[in-house]
């Protein structure tokens, strides 16, 4: 089972360019699948050649430092438990609408619909998600 971080976005795919990286995969292929700028896929390429796929796994993912704080994740990851009835929507099902909505309303900030993936997927939650 892979840690939670690796199923994050933004990890999974520094990883796949990592594998396509040992695989021989041409640097230029590697920038066009996956939607990366040269620079980054270099950088990557250096970092795999130096100390293997483990040194991508090690990157921080980048970023200001979130918002919410560790009580407001626990919140969140309450809140999430329950019907999203109970915070004003239609019916009981989460979706990352929702979630993005409900974290602005309660903490006044906007993210990202993949960084609210990312977050719900931290906390353990992305198997029950989303429409």
């Amino acid at each position: 089972m892979r840690a939670p971080e690796e199923n994050l976005p933004s990890v999974s795919r520094r990883l796949k360019a990592g594998r396509k990286i040992l695989d021989g995969v041409p640097i230029k292929q590697i920038v066009d699948e996956l939607h990366l700028c040269l620079q980054t896929v270099r950088r990557y390429e250096a970092l795999v050649h130096a100390d293997g796929l483990d040194a991508l796994k090690q990157l921080k993912l980048g970023g200001r430092a979130s918002a919410l704080d560790a009580e407001a994740r626990k919140w969140l990851a309450t809140a999430l438990q329950r019907p999203a009835t109970e915070f004003g929507f239609e019916s009981e099902r989460w979706s990352n609408a929702r979630v993005r909505a409900l974290i602005e309303k309660q903490y006044g900030v906007s993210y990202s619909r993949v960084y609210v993936w990312e977050i719900v997927q931290q906390l353990g939650l992305g198997q029950r998600f989303f429409e």
